[in-house]
């Protein structure tokens, strides 16, 4: 069986409409130089610190084992340091655990839903994003709307609420993004779904009255209403507002999950597999989600790495429920960084049977999109304290 000897590194970088972009992946490379495994650690920011954790955590805990051993070596990861959790170290760890999949999937020439347990589903719906002006006008978006549905996609999330606004949001602005979802509604018609995004901002009071004003346009869900901090305010939230209530990207490990889950306080999951733990963490968050009926649509600003690890881990669960997608409103090289990466059709993606991910590093196209100095993403907030 092939040993850990060491591990590299690859990062590169992508724009959308709303967002710059910079990847970090990992590469672990075993005693064979032909079997090796990719994951994804793209914190968004930071990446010189997760680089530095997962060299000496290779150096310290990975050196030397059997690949095969993920989940005992992640336990080794998560305990053995004094400092562990937070996003930093945990994205760290994800980025080792889908490499080690990735890696297992190789070793045994299977792909990695199958060591999940089998695939339930082989083609994974999927939503758009990154499709959508931030601010836009109701018209502008109801247009930008129409040339998604073209796409062929039968979801779509768009952030409706600006950008001048925390916590408070004036009567102005919120009649503002009451129409950007009223017209966004109208040009894609009653058959295809509409994701509402909040990037956590708002106060409990002001998430009640706007997900009231939503209801009549029947968003598939309303997503991170309120911030992550506090259970009790997404419970109120969910309480009064007759729409699906979402959360999670900022949110790492199984452990805030867990209240969560045991309170329902909401109804759809969104751990990000390049943040929250990797495929190890995310597949228990599922099962946990699980006992309570709770649905997983995993956040994803990840590399085509991470996305694809997401699909793969989609593919297992009983409770999956749609999966973001970003990747074709990226520049055009997000598709030829990585030999592999599967493209949607008709808003769906079918995964094949290639053993790991079924992805390969394309070296030259890595190369020619280096990271990019100064990264932005319009979140939709201007935030007041």
């Amino acid at each position: 069986m092939p040993a850990i000897t060491d591990v590299e590194f690859r990062q590169f970088s992508a724009r959308h409409h709303n967002a710059q972009r910079n990847w970090l992946l990992v590469k672990i490379n075993t005693d064979d130089p032909a079997v090796y495994g990719i994951g994804d650690a793209s914190p968004m920011e930071d990446e010189e610190q997760v680089k530095g954790l997962i060299a000496a955590w290779t150096e310290k805990y990975l050196k030397g084992k059997d690949p095969l051993d993920s989940e005992v070596l992640w336990t080794t990861l998560y305990h053995d340091p004094h400092a562990r959790g937070g996003r930093l170290a945990t994205t760290a760890l994800s980025g080792i655990d889908i490499a080690l999949w990735d890696l297992k999937g190789r070793i045994l020439g299977k792909p990695v839903y199958q060591l999940l347990g089998g695939a339930h589903r082989k083609k994974i719906r999927v939503y758009a994003n990154g499709w959508y002006t931030n601010p836009g006008t109701p018209d502008q978006n109801a247009d930008e709307a129409k040339k998604v549905v073209d796409m062929g996609y039968t979801a779509m999330k768009f952030d409706p609420f600006g950008q001048h606004n925390y916590y408070k949001i004036s009567l102005e602005e919120a009649q503002l993004a009451e129409d950007r979802v009223a017209a966004v509604r109208r040009a894609v018609g009653p058959n295809v779904d509409i994701l509402v995004e909040a990037h956590a901002k708002f106060d409990v009071m002001n998430a009640i009255q706007l997900g009231k004003r939503l209801e009549e346009y029947r968003p598939l869900f309303y997503e991170e209403p309120v911030s992550e901090e506090r259970v009790s305010e997404l419970l109120e939230v969910r309480r009064k507002v007759n729409i699906p209530i979402a959360t999670g990207e900022r949110l790492y490990t199984k452990f805030p999950f867990a209240e969560i889950i045991e309170r329902h306080a909401a109804d759809v999951l969104q751990p990000d597999i390049a943040n929250a733990g990797g495929i190890t963490e995310l597949k228990k968050i599922a099962i946990i989600a699980e006992s309570k009926h709770i649905t997983m649509a995993p956040h994803n600003v990840c590399s085509p790495v991470g996305a694809m690890a997401e699909m793969h881990l989609d593919a297992s669960l009983v409770n999956f429920e749609i999966q973001e997608y970003h990747a074709e409103f990226y520049t055009e090289h997000y598709f030829s960084v990585l030999d592999g990466f599967v493209r949607q059709q008709d808003g769906y993606v079918t995964l094949g049977d290639e053993p790991g991910l079924g992805l390969e590093l394309n070296e030259d196209e890595i190369a020619a999109h280096p990271p990019l100095e100064k990264v932005h993403a319009r979140g939709g907030s201007v935030k007041g304290i």
